[in-house]
């Protein structure tokens, strides 16, 4: 790549405390060390960097990084990691080339947890994606929901799936702790509606009927207290709260298998790192979720917890399918690298310097 003009990459600024989007950016930054002509707008810093306070990230949003983006990104092509910051396009100065990441726009179709005035915000932010030269999309489910929601012409769409996120060792204290307990199956991420964690009780009633009381353990948000006395009605519940990356590697590396019941996901990550971890995935067959896993995980319907247990106690009951899934899943994680997206970007930023 040339020297002359410059890379920017322009990541949702570290005071959001978005670890998603931090991971997004520090793949990048991993990927382009070494290369003189690219340069983050900001330095690096932990994945898990809190998040600062209201004030801080309103300051920043409106004034901060607009006067960043003006006087530092005065040729080449800057691109913005995150399209909850896509009203910074209106910054970059004249001649700058542009290039966006979108990695959903489920604000657009579901209520996801948001007020009314947030999703209102969300849109009008998102609709300023049109703005940039090429938009990237981190799965075909998400470019299809850019071209009908966002109208962006054909030619401006890229599809360059995420690398497998490598989640650093995990944490000897919570493999122990997990360890003792029986086989179980693990969920991670957020409570918010599009998760479907209100199939979790019926699940465990169906896996119950069946003789088995399962073992659920969360990670991530903790359940709304009457879901959660609901499944402990017919299952055992650990709920681990928000935990480390390695905490979180011990608990894929631990687990008898992954559910991702989702309704909605613009990507899947914990899918790809479940795979990664060689723990074997259940999944909904919704969005972007059977692109992702492809023929290594099982998929069920969202709405049918009876087939999601069934495919549950397959994995649990069967040592030989499940080592079967094991063996497709690292497979699959494997053919999504965080090179290959890198190598992506880099023909984008080619052809929008030498146009």
């Amino acid at each position: 790549m040339t020297s002359a003009p410059r890379i920017h990459l322009a990541p949702a600024h570290p005071c959001m405390g978005w670890i998603s989007m931090n991971r997004y950016w520090q793949a990048l930054l991993l990927e382009s060390a070494g290369d003189a002509d690219v340069r983050s707008l900001f330095p690096e810093v932990p994945v898990e960097s809190p998040a600062s306070p209201r004030w801080v990230r309103l300051w920043v949003r409106r004034f901060a990084y607009p006067k960043l983006i003006r006087s530092k990104v005065k040729a080449g092509v800057m691109h913005l990691l995150d399209h909850s910051f896509a009203d910074l396009l209106k910054k970059v100065p004249p001649g700058v080339k542009t290039v966006i990441t979108v990695h959903d726009l489920i604000p657009l179709t579901e209520h996801s947890g948001l007020t009314a005035s947030q999703q209102v915000r969300f849109a009008r932010t998102v609709a300023n994606v049109a703005l940039a030269d090429r938009v990237v999309c981190v799965s075909q489910h998400t470019r299809s929901e850019v071209r009908r929601l966002l109208h962006i012409p054909e030619e401006k769409l890229h599809v360059l799936p995420n690398g497998t996120s490598t989640l650093p060792a995990p944490e000897e204290s919570m493999r122990q702790h997990l360890s003792g307990l029986p086989p179980f199956i693990l969920t991670v991420g957020s409570s918010r509606p599009r998760k479907n964690l209100a199939l979790l009780p019926p699940l465990a009633r169906h896996l119950a009927a069946q003789g088995h009381r399962a073992t659920l353990v969360r990670a991530g948000d903790r359940l709304d207290e009457s879901l959660a006395s609901e499944i402990r009605q017919h299952a055992d519940l650990h709920e681990l709260g928000g935990v480390s990356d390695a905490a979180l590697a011990a608990a894929y590396a631990t687990a008898a298998l992954t559910l991702v019941p989702s309704t909605h996901e613009g990507f899947g990550l914990p899918v790809l790192e479940a795979m990664h971890a060689g723990c074997p995935v259940v999944h909904s067959l919704a969005t972007s979720l059977p692109e992702v896993a492809g023929e290594a995980g099982l998929g069920f319907d969202p709405a049918d917890a009876a087939q999601a247990a069934a495919l549950c106690l397959q994995i649990l009951t069967d040592p030989s399918l499940r080592q079967q899934k094991i063996s497709a899943g690292l497979e699959r994680a494997a053919e999504f690298t965080w090179k290959a997206h890198w190598q992506g970007l880099q023909k984008i930023y080619m052809e929008l310097l030498q146009s």
